[in-house]
């Protein structure tokens, strides 16, 4: 293995857990602030980031996996979905759409 190819392992793996650790944050923070009362002071994610990070190892992971014959139906689906997967990012429309008008937070 080269030092190029050490440090690309290295970048993406950094990517792949910032994205990770990003998404549980933002899912925590707004579950938390669904939760929240008025007038209590509301925690704040970490808007756009970690999904973006996330499309971004997705892009280069997919030509590394490439060169080993690990060919992954529906590219574009898989670029996207930490997009869609991280609730501050695309994700923000799921829970807009699901939980519109509920004060209480709870699930009934």
């Amino acid at each position: 293995m080269s030092g190029g190819t050490l440090v690309g392992l290295v970048l993406l793996s950094m990517g792949w857990l910032f994205f990770a650790g990003g998404a549980v944050t933002n899912f925590s923070v707004l579950r938390r602030a669904m939760k929240a009362r008025d007038g209590d002071p509301l925690p704040s994610g970490i808007p756009l980031l970690p999904g973006v990070v996330g499309s971004l190892a997705a892009f280069f992971t997919l030509p590394a996996l490439a060169r080993y014959g690990i060919e992954a139906p529906w590219p574009w689906l898989w670029i996207l979905l930490p997009l869609v997967l991280d609730v501050y990012c695309l994700g923000w429309i799921f829970p807009v759409i699901f939980f519109r008008g509920r004060k209480d937070g709870g699930a009934g």
